[in-house]
């Protein structure tokens, strides 16, 4: 049986977009959209705080994706935190009324930039004590996407020496903290601004990118793993056999700008990705990986277990913007801007 908390509104406020193109131009604020439903084993979570990645306003522009794999009423934000306010007839088994919760969202489904967002019990953990709501919804996605890259791809092991370029965004930012928190030696590629930064989340190397090329600058196949957060790789890829060890692996989670445009186009970013796997292989490692990131609850609760209570690592906030519609769009200018230091965070309630 559905559980629900008192006083409940009907309609909400929520970010939408129905029509491809930029956020300026297809980003609505409806300030009366009806209230999810809850059914089966989501949940209904009151949002506090939503946070921002490139995957938002690239969906918007187009593709596959968002044309045949996304409802037709399109809230942004796959990233959320907030209070538990109603559990369908088959939840109730991890969280209840009242939890606080972060998650990364099903972008098949509803997002997180919204006053209440339906979400699937199983993909929610509930949020540390000691971290903000800002703080909570910054990390669900880098997260998962991080422990993969590291775990799953990389076979990160104590003692390996991890690159990490992009090391201040909001991706970057946590795979320097989660890296080091496992174990590893970690070199961060950087602007020149953000080196200190980098090295006050860990990194036992911080590299600057407009005075010092890294695959240069380490060529004695010195690296376990180099994962890049920021770039599609050629770089690193070219110089694999000098800065990885034949063990190591090379590890992307940006592909091509229009991989996604067109069945022809995902059709053939993939047979990119299948040629170079296999050239890795035949040449003896090392190895080449590109992936996407899919919701994953227990996943998420493993990488906030080593970061939160191992760790005690914080999440890195750019800036925190107020839920109306002026300021949201500046957080989407300034994640498409590529500047940004750690997550792009939205307040709501």
């Amino acid at each position: 049986m559905a559980t629900f908390a008192p006083s409940l509104p009907t309609t909400i406020k929520s970010f939408q977009w129905t029509t491809l193109g930029q956020p300026s131009d297809v980003l609505v604020f409806n300030e009366a959209a009806p209230l999810p439903t809850v059914t089966g084993s989501n949940i209904l979570v009151k949002v506090h705080a939503a946070a921002l990645n490139p995957v938002d306003w690239k969906l918007m522009k187009g593709g596959v994706v968002p044309r045949f794999l996304m409802p037709r009423v399109k809230v942004p934000c796959l990233d959320m935190s907030g209070t538990v306010v109603a559990t369908g007839p088959k939840a109730g088994k991890k969280v209840q009324v009242g939890d606080h919760v972060m998650a990364m969202l099903d972008f098949s489904k509803s997002g997180g930039l919204t006053e209440y967002t339906l979400v699937e019990e199983s993909l929610v953990v509930k949020k540390p004590e000691r971290w903000s709501f800002e703080q909570a919804a910054s990390w669900p996605l880098v997260a998962n996407t991080i422990w993969r890259a590291l775990v799953s791809y990389g076979g990160i092991k104590k003692g390996d020496k991890v690159l990490v370029n992009g090391a201040s965004g909001g991706t970057g930012s946590v795979a320097v903290q989660l890296a080091k928190a496992l174990g590893a030696h970690v070199v961060g590629v950087c602007s020149t601004a953000n080196v200190r930064m980098v090295k006050d989340l860990g990194a036992d190397e911080a590299v600057d990118y407009k005075t010092t090329d890294a695959t240069e600058k380490y060529i004695n196949q010195d690296f376990d793993i180099v994962l890049d957060t920021v770039t599609t790789g050629e770089s690193f890829w070219a110089k694999r056999h000098t800065l990885l060890k034949p063990s190591g692996n090379l590890v992307l989670i940006v592909g091509s700008s229009n991989a996604m445009d067109t069945p022809f186009h995902l059709l053939y970013a993939g047979a990119q990705i299948v040629g170079k796997k296999a050239l890795s292989l035949a040449q003896g490692g090392p190895g080449y990986h590109l992936f996407t990131a899919f919701p994953d609850g227990e996943i998420l609760a493993k990488v906030i277990k080593v970061l939160d209570e191992d760790a005690k690592a914080n999440p890195t906030i750019d800036s925190i913007h107020d839920f109306t519609l002026p300021s949201v769009l500046s957080a989407f200018e300034k994640s498409k801007s590529g500047r940004a230091k750690g997550k792009i965070v939205v307040k709501i309630h």
